[in-house]
């Protein structure tokens, strides 16, 4: 292994694990407040924390598999075991934005038959502002390492934090409403978890169609070729 994987294999343990503890601090801080403020939305949203924790460990995994050099039985290297990592990322994007969309759809259709949900506290309205800030910060981050080391499963990572956040965005608007305004306003929190799980399920799409997403954020600013895929006029697989 040379000195440069060995230094982007690094990098990657490393964005990974940073995202894995603040996952887990969140979802914890969540639940709880979830639970403690009656918030079904927030519990929801820890959830949708917790399914991070499968995707970084997905990373944590193909990323030590697809640094390997070529060998016998692979020519090309070891780079497409990084490649299926993102796609497993989309799918489990895809899956996170299929249940909130079946959730919001519930409750909307619970709201029509007169089924009020419990008025949240402001400690679920907080919890949310948290996460935001938190998980946006985090998206940042570690989709500047996946473009400096040219890894498209970090990036694709980075896309499950950023749709973390859209989620507490959604959360946020509708414990807002509902703990401020209350009443018929509670439909807010239903309605805004459906417009998140449709923006989850579009960049899931993306992920699991072409990669594109992460294609054009993890690209080379200048000059460089994709890191699984060369598109010279050899058109030949290089290493990752």
């Amino acid at each position: 292994m040379t000195e440069r994987t060995l230094g982007r294999e690094q990098a990657i343990y490393r964005v990974t694990w940073i995202g894995f503890a603040v996952n887990l601090v969140l979802s914890a801080g969540k639940l709880a407040a979830g639970i403690w403020g009656h918030s079904a939305a927030m519990v929801a949203d820890a959830i949708h924390s917790v399914s991070d924790f499968a995707t970084d460990l997905v990373v944590l995994l193909f990323v030590r598999v697809s640094a390997k050099p070529r060998d016998d039985d692979h020519d090309y290297g070891h780079g497409k075991y990084e490649t299926l990592a993102t796609l497993i990322i989309g799918a489990a994007l895809a899956g996170v934005g299929i249940k909130l969309l079946w959730s919001g759809g519930t409750a909307i259709r619970d709201f029509t038959r007169g089924l009020l949900p419990t008025q949240p506290g402001v400690v679920a309205l907080w919890a949310a502002v948290v996460s935001i800030v938190a998980k946006e910060a985090l998206y940042r981050y570690t989709a500047r390492v996946g473009r400096r080391v040219n890894s498209p499963s970090v990036v694709a990572n980075a896309w499950h934090h950023r749709s973390d956040a859209l989620s507490s965005v959604g959360t946020l608007v509708g414990i807002g409403c509902a703990y401020f305004l209350g009443g018929g306003w509670r439909l807010a929190d239903p309605a805004a978890a459906i417009v998140v799980a449709l923006l989850i399920l579009r960049v899931a799409a993306d992920e699991n169609g072409d990669g594109r997403t992460a294609r054009k954020i993890a690209a080379p600013r200048a000059g460089g070729t994709h890191p699984d895929v060369d598109r010279g006029r050899s058109g030949r697989r290089v290493a990752a």
